[in-house]
């Protein structure tokens, strides 16, 4: 449906030479829709896998391609659309991490970088999700942000790949 993204699988990390799930992916229990800013690909809507808490709060358990101060972990406000979809009015609670948007320029469908990322960056506990191999988002604890942000930016410098952060404010979420 054009317009709309929904997340095609759950996050996941490089742990012990294996690909592991997040737990509370695996546990997610609904998916919570959030309206995107303009110039997101035509992307207008992403969902999330979250876990609802109550019949108006989830915790999101995915991490965003498109949305900006979002994070896995947060806390979110919902309310029920017309068509019976849980849609995300703002954050509640800021769960810590932060988001990084990382694009592998020409990558094709038979190529890995986002895999060698993931371990990469295995030592700093950081959670992907693989839009494509030419688009990944990956989530970094609070204590390893700076350290994943500075690895990105000196692979960034020597033309590895391009990358942003999903925060636009300092520790808001």
């Amino acid at each position: 449906m054009a317009g709309y993204e929904e997340h095609p699988s759950k996050a996941t990390s490089w742990r012990g030479g294996r690909f592991v799930v997040l737990p509370e992916a695996e546990s997610a229990n609904c998916t919570v829709w959030f309206v995107v800013e303009e110039d997101s690909a035509g992307v207008r809507w992403e969902g999330l896998l979250a876990t609802r808490l109550s019949e108006d709060r989830a915790r999101i358990s995915a991490v965003p391609f498109w949305l900006y101060d979002l994070n896995l972990g947060d806390e979110v406000a919902v309310i029920e659309s017309a068509e019976r979809a849980p849609v995300v009015t703002g954050v509640v609670r800021d769960g810590g991490n932060y988001v990084f948007r990382v694009i592998f320029e020409g990558a094709k469908y038979d190529d890995y970088r986002w895999q060698s990322l993931m371990i990469e960056l295995e030592p700093h506990d950081c959670w992907f999700d693989v839009r494509s191999p030419s688009f990944v988002a990956l989530s970094a604890p609070p204590a390893q942000a700076r350290a994943v942000g500075d690895y990105l930016l000196a692979r960034e410098q020597c033309g590895d790949l391009r990358f942003e952060t999903g925060r636009s404010q300092s520790g808001a979420g």
